[in-house]
């Protein structure tokens, strides 16, 4: 039999570590760290900071394949033991290789918690109040779009489990989560799906009808008497074809079109970069990253300087929660709203309009504006916690007695 294996995943700050410890030291899993294996390969003056492991870490990927990491940690173990949990899965490729290795004796777990929360547990220790410095590895560790860099959004994005550690929640009450997670992971205590869970089962589900580009949303509008009302999925309008069948389009994102005109156009201006001060060179993305910056080691996100909303008005889909907000009319008055990934900004506005009281949300969205928009409207946020739907038949199927 394989070793039930625990994957665990989010950005740094977020109570991995603290949540491998503890099952390791009271439930009886094997603690290992990826960043272990970068630390074991660190030929430099000094410890290393967090900046060094994450370069050293694209090196390694890079020379060694995505799963170089994971192979070297399991190598350590030598037979491997019947529990292991696995700490700072950084990239998809490792979630991959991981799943492919073992199959369904692999759960990838993410810690969810907030930047604010985060800072406030590590700011001072580790950052010395650098809040820069802070910010700066965050954006590498989360935005990574190099195939072998930090890609923490997307492993995120891929976790078959949420536990929530926001800034709310007590470190009892956290560690209580991750045991409850184990024991439902490992088959010790199995439990029903909640409600909650069902609703954002079919949120997913709604989703994998979307042909967009860049990411797949669904959403479900549950009424005040706890009825599914409507649902979602973020596509063009019917009359006109997803991008990626619109010849007119070239089959590709239209928000990648207007991007990359942006980019000719400060190209043709004589635009330079705000890191290294070098003219922009022609530039087709995406990525939108700069080369100079590149050559020198930098990795210097273009887009988030130019395109800070990553061009979303210019987005042809109707989204997700609109489609769904739609489809249940007044019935959505007092509802809750399930979606895969938190609202946009234009969104926020027909959800507040729509008189939903409750949005539940898996993905992160990079859009504070929306957030204190759906704050203003005196509509509540929550963050999903439970497994997902992409394993919910795995986790909640009968066991054989």
């Amino acid at each position: 039999m394989p070793p039930i294996i625990i994957g665990l995943t989010g950005a740094f700050g977020s109570g991995c570590s603290i949540a491998a410890q503890h099952l390791a030291s009271f439930h009886g899993f094997k603690h290992i760290r990826l960043s272990d294996q970068i630390k074991k390969k660190w030929a430099g003056n000094g410890p290393p900071s967090r900046t060094d492991l994450q370069k050293l870490g694209d090196q390694l990927r890079q020379a060694d394949g995505l799963g170089v990491l994971v192979d070297a940690a399991l190598a350590d173990c030598g037979v491997l033991p019947e529990k292991i949990v696995v700490d700072g899965i950084r990239n998809v490729g490792e979630v991959d290789y991981l799943r492919a290795r073992f199959g369904q004796a692999f759960t990838l777990v993410a810690v969810l918690s907030s930047t604010e929360a985060r800072w406030t547990r590590i700011g001072a220790a580790v950052y010395n109040g650098d809040a820069a410095a802070f910010s700066a590895d965050d954006r590498r560790d989360r935005n990574e779009e190099t195939l072998y860099g930090q890609q923490v959004e997307l492993c995120i994005d891929a976790a078959d489990f949420f536990i929530d550690n926001s800034d709310t929640v007590l470190l009892k009450d956290f560690l209580a989560e991750v045991k409850n997670a184990a024991d439902l992971l490992t088959g010790a205590s199995p439990r029903p799906p909640r409600q909650s869970e069902i609703h954002m089962n079919m949120a997913y589900s709604a989703s994998h009808s979307s042909r967009c580009l860049k990411r797949n949303v669904g959403a479900v509008v549950v009424g005040k008497h706890g009825r599914i009302v409507g649902t979602g999925y973020n596509e063009n309008p019917p009359t006109t074809k997803p991008c990626v069948e619109e010849p007119e389009y070239q089959n590709k994102c239209f928000r990648d079109i207007v991007r990359n005109s942006h980019f000719r156009n400060l190209h043709e201006r004589g635009a330079v970069c705000p890191t290294c001060a070098k003219a922009l060179p022609l530039i087709e993305g995406p990525p939108w990253q700069c080369p100079a910056c590149q050559a020198d080691g930098r990795k210097t996100n273009l887009e988030a300087v130019f395109f800070p909303d990553r061009a979303l008005n210019w987005c042809t889909a109707i989204h997700a929660e609109a489609a769904a907000l739609t489809d249940a009319g007044e019935r959505a008055r007092d509802g809750t709203l399930y979606t895969t990934t938190y609202p946009c900004m234009q969104c926020a506005e027909k959800i507040t309009d729509a008189g939903i009281s409750l949005v539940v949300y898996t993905e992160a969205y990079p859009d504070p504006h929306s957030e204190q928009r759906l704050s203003i409207g005196k509509v509540k946020v929550e963050r999903f916690r439970g497994v997902r739907s992409s394993s919910f038949d795995r986790i909640f199927k009968p066991r054989p007695t």
